[in-house]
């Protein structure tokens, strides 16, 4: 995509705004710097809620749409744009200030810009080289935790470029010292740049201080400065991986950065993993621990188990049967696998009396619309977080095995298939199946691809990363499978600028997705040739 050159004014100093004009009109809703840090105190929540703001930007509808797009869970309730982001063939995304989903295309941009915008406040009110910036004292201990909300700010900064790094093509850097007015639009490759150094940032600083974040900070779980650190390093492993938008660029990733990240993260002893989960307070955390938590695990017309990646499990024939037909004319089959995931038994009444480890059998609960395409219909579902309450968690946003897996895709990549095969083996022996080795034995044929071929290694790996991740972290599913080249043809690989940011910029509409492949910023078609794609 072409680099867009204009001002950043109104995107960081008017988050949420309707038009420049706007600046001369009071907002006390986003008051000005000089009335948010008229004291220390004032200072440090201006900085600890940044992360909320960014947190309920990038944990409900977004995520939601870039799941169905990537068939990690289907929905026939058309609600916040999954069902139009999803259809076959795929459509170009409308971006258009009119269109009825225009909020879920805008709410990563505004959301990141507004949590940014309060973390380079701070940062900047907070400038070691200032002999008058603030100091940030405890009253009654005295201490000077001015190093933990600067290590806060950059955090959140880091994270903040890199969720638009991900998803859009372009957006602006902002940071210290930087003039609104003069900021340019940047391609999505050097935004990343950018976030992972902010992110280093935020590590070099904590690893020099001695603190604890918070439990109001972060959805009422504190974090050791140990656990900020491995906190850091697992997004910076995400990042690093996800912002490839196909297979070559994936292929040239610094893995061995993502598996430095990695070792220094969140860490499996056996099938036991270390987590990153919070518990959020609804009345303060707007759409909880996961919102659609309760969306895309429990209500069948939200959420069923697509079989475009879930029928590579079944042993029976019925997924190639399935695939044979139609787009408009699949309707649900029984999965037959040895893959305890997923419910067992060669009856739809054994299965539904022997539900797998992560997914039960549901029967016909939310096959409904018809007219939206009974291939979204399955009888199954992922259950493992129907405990999660969908405003309050406990909800797990990074976990160990995700990372310990991505680890596996960068042994692959540098040549040590064994290793990879080791980790890969972990949970495919935890469920039932065959362990592998460097060669890609699959003599449990799971996963079983779409021509009828046991999965190779890097399918087994693959596998394993879709079935131990639901849900943990945005769009895990979605940029996994935009950087395997996976995703189905036409889905756009990234979104554009919001048309209502486009419009207050003075710049042309413009728009990713549908016939054009990579031209036109689409899929030219998936890995797995899925037939009627």
């Amino acid at each position: 995509m072409r680099l867009l050159r204009t001002t950043g004014l109104c995107a960081l100093l008017l988050t949420g705004a309707g038009a420049c004009a706007d600046l001369t009109v009071p907002n006390n809703n986003q008051p000005d710097q000089t009335r948010v840090i008229a004291d220390a105190g004032d200072l440090e929540a201006l900085i600890a809620n940044s992360y909320l703001t960014l947190f309920s930007g990038y944990t409900f509808q977004t995520d939601l749409v870039l799941s169905t797009a990537s068939f990690q869970h289907s929905a026939m309730a058309a609600n916040l744009g999954m069902v139009q982001m999803s259809k076959i063939p795929r459509e170009p995304i409308n971006n258009t200030t009119s269109d009825a989903f225009a909020s879920t295309y805008q709410e990563i941009w505004y959301n990141s810009y507004a949590a940014i915008k309060a973390a380079v406040d701070g940062l900047s009110a907070t400038n070691p080289a200032d002999p008058d910036a603030f100091r940030i004292i405890d009253e009654t201990t005295g201490a000077d935790n001015t190093p933990r909300a600067r290590a806060w700010a950059r955090f959140v900064q880091g994270l903040g470029h890199g969720l638009l790094a991900l998803t859009y093509d372009q957006a602006f850097v902002y940071d210290q010292g930087d003039d609104p007015a003069t900021l340019e639009l940047a391609p999505y490759g050097d935004v990343m740049v950018e976030a992972l150094a902010m992110l280093e940032s935020a590590a070099a600083i904590a690893a020099s201080d001695d603190f604890e974040i918070p439990a109001t900070w972060f959805g009422n779980v504190g974090m050791t400065k140990a656990e900020f650190i491995k906190t850091v390093n697992g997004y910076q492993a995400l990042l690093r991986a996800g912002v490839a938008r196909n297979a070559a660029e994936r292929n040239a990733v610094n893995w061995a950065a993502v598996i430095a990240d990695v070792d220094a993260s969140f860490q499996c002893t056996g099938v036991n993993c270390e987590t990153l989960t919070i518990t959020a307070d609804p009345n303060v955390w707007i759409h909880g621990t996961h919102f659609y938590v309760g969306f895309a695990t429990q209500a069948g017309a939200w959420a069923q188990t697509f079989y475009f990646i879930s029928g590579m499990a079944d042993q029976s024939g019925g997924y190639q049967t399935w695939l044979s037909k139609p787009v408009l004319g699949r309707t649900p089959f029984l999965i037959i696998t040895p893959d305890t995931r997923f419910p067992q038994g060669a009856t739809a009444t054994a299965q539904a009396s022997n539900p797998g480890k992560y997914i039960l059998y549901g029967g016909t609960r939310g096959h409904v619309r018809s007219d939206r395409g009974s291939w979204r219909w399955s009888f199954y579902r992922d259950y493992r977080l129907d405990n999660t309450p969908g405003d309050e968690g406990p909800s797990v946003m990074m976990n160990g095995r995700d990372l310990r897996l991505l680890k596996a895709e960068g042994l692959f990549r540098t040549g040590n298939l064994a290793g990879a095969a080791a980790i890969v083996s972990e949970t495919r022996v935890a469920s039932g199946l065959n362990a592998t080795n460097a060669a890609g034995l699959n003599t449990s044929c799971v996963p079983k691809l779409p021509n009828g071929s046991c999965g190779n290694l890097f399918e087994m790996l693959k596998w394993e990363k879709r079935m131990e991740n639901y849900q943990y972290n945005y769009g895990a599913w979605f940029f996994d499978s935009r950087g395997w080249g996976d995703l189905i043809r036409g889905t756009a690989i990234h979104w554009p600028v919001p048309a209502r940011e486009l419009q207050v910029l003075g710049l042309p509409l413009y728009t990713f997705g549908g016939p054009g492949g990579y031209a036109k910023g689409a899929s030219p078609g998936s890995s797995y040739a899925y037939p009627g794609e």
